[in-house]
């Protein structure tokens, strides 16, 4: 499995979940330890990081996970005026409905409560575009056709709040860049704490444009991870700063017993700076502690990242010398945000229950009953929805990708909520009309890992077909064999939609 499509099927990152006790205990806790006696001169300073939250405000499992409990446990692992609290990206985007609904508005609230310092892209930033994502960090309304939401009554409604303010702390990309030119947001921030200095450099992974719809990726544009950061760390020591962590929205499979790993967050540290201390990555929603060896020979970087949805953190403790800034000493771990002993912060609870009750009268509609759970290991969930979007488009043909399945469906009923887990991309619908030879080309040249829904028959070559499938598959970048087809049109709904109408049939 490549790392990309690990990524992209979360049942890996559920599975690693639901391995945390056997790892590391799930109701383990890093509480503010005691300070224990530095030398004189060194400076102990703390990083609390996140990544992968993609608005996962609400427990993903039963004890573990959900802001407001990761809101304490941050507090109570944070020791104070020595504590930088950040983020490795991907914490919106395929959300859960209870942020995805208002545009992941009330996870970019919950995490200016979360007190982030500093934080950087993840590829899911960029779900719907470059504008969006800037209005998401900047604040306003969002507006146009874009902006409605279907609510329990069937009727469109504008989902974003007027006085929404973005986000309260800095953001920094230094490799992602406008289409024609021009860094889109800061590359690195420096952050002071009992005066010592830390520099902090953010990354995306350059193969952020293949997740897009292409109308988004032409808008965009990705320079090497390592080059970038190499770029950028001798201006961090032209300004007196030695103690340097990167934010790096890359990652790798999780590491093996032996504690090796391999992927794209550790080529590119090998490939770093020894100037480089630490590297709090993200995206394949692994568990990573790894020691990365200098190219030098002397020293290592220490490469973190904490599985995903809230479910751990990243806790890194530097020692610094407070005369030249260099780090001395580091160590890290990775703490699980388990329940058991630990109260939920009261103010994001209640913001969180805020919008999970003006979205319950959607979320908790059911829509439909099944027998046997629906998941994507066995494709039973992924050609039930290319079912759904022939039905719905009225088409001759439906073609999904795995990669639009991001969830299982339980047995039992089925509610909006879990439909709009499962398919928590929601992109739009097209039409795309080919001729018979054309699409039996696109039948032989499709994967077989991708569902098809109908013809029953080899289609004739003379005749003309309707092919519907999401606009990220249809002219993105999950099936080639679809793409720059004349003739596209909307077939007025969404992937969310077309399911949750199929299952109420």
């Amino acid at each position: 499995m490549s790392l990309d499509r690990h990524h992209l099927a979360p049942g890996a990152a559920a599975f690693t979940a639901a391995m945390l006790v056997a790892l590391f205990g799930l109701y383990a806790s890093a509480d503010s330890p005691r300070q224990a006696p530095q030398p004189r001169g060194v400076v102990k300073l703390r990083i609390l990081g996140v990544n992968d939250l993609h608005g996962h405000l609400e427990p993903p499992q039963r004890g573990l996970g959900g802001v407001a409990w990761l809101k304490s446990h941050l507090d109570r692992a944070t020791v104070p005026g020595h504590t930088i609290r950040v983020h490795a990206g991907d914490m919106v985007g395929a959300s859960p409905l209870v942020s995805s609904y208002f545009h992941d508005e009330p996870t970019i609230e919950v995490a200016n409560e979360l007190g982030f310092d500093v934080g950087t892209l993840g590829n899911h930033e960029f779900d719907h575009g470059r504008d969006e994502l800037l209005r998401l960090l900047r604040g306003g309304r969002r507006t146009g056709s874009a902006a409605s939401k279907p609510d329990a009554r069937g009727s469109q409604v504008n989902t974003s709040s007027p006085g929404f303010g973005g986000a309260s702390f800095p953001y920094v990309a230094a490799n992602s860049f406008h289409g024609g030119g021009g860094r889109m947001l800061p590359p690195y921030r420096i952050v002071e704490r009992a005066g010592v200095r830390v520099g902090f450099i953010g990354v995306t992974t350059p193969s952020t444009p293949k997740f897009l719809i292409r109308r988004f990726a032409e808008r965009l544009r990705f320079s090497d991870i390592s080059d970038t950061v190499n770029r950028w760390v001798p201006e961090l020591r032209r300004r007196d700063v030695e103690a340097i962590v990167v934010l790096a929205h890359a990652g790798a499979p999780a590491q093996d017993a032996s504690d090796r790993a391999t992927g794209e967050i550790v080529e590119e540290t090998r490939q770093m700076s020894d100037a480089v201390d630490v590297v709090i990555a993200g995206h394949s929603h692994s568990r990573l502690d790894l020691r990365v060896p200098n190219s030098s020979g002397h020293g290592h970087k220490l490469v973190v990242e904490a599985l995903a949805y809230g479910m751990a953190y990243e806790l890194v403790d530097l020692s610094v010398d407070r005369r030249t800034g260099n780090v001395v000493a580091k160590s890290a771990q990775i703490a699980p945000t388990g329940h058991v002993g630990v109260s939920k912060d009261p103010e994001v609870a209640a913001l969180v229950d805020r919008y999970a009750g003006r979205v319950a009268p959607l979320a908790d509609h059911v829509v439909g009953d099944t027998g046997a759970a629906l998941t994507r290991v066995d494709g039973e969930l992924g050609q039930l929805v290319a079912d759904a979007q022939r039905a719905y488009t009225r088409a001759d043909v439906a073609v999904v990708s795995p990669v639009s399945l991001r969830a299982d469906i339980d047995s039992g009923s089925v509610t909006y909520a879990e439909v709009a887990r499962a398919l928590a991309f929601d992109h739009p619908l097209l039409r795309i009309e080919m001729t018979g030879e054309e699409l039996r080309r696109l039948l032989e040249a499709i994967e077989d890992a991708t569902f098809v829904s109908g013809p029953e028959r080899p289609p004739d070559p003379d005749a003309t077909y309707t092919v519907a499938a999401s606009e990220l598959v249809a002219i993105g970048h999950s099936l080639p064999a679809l793409r720059h087809r004349g003739g596209r049109r909307p077939a007025a709904g969404t992937e969310v939609e077309a399911l949750a109408w199929y299952l109420e049939r």
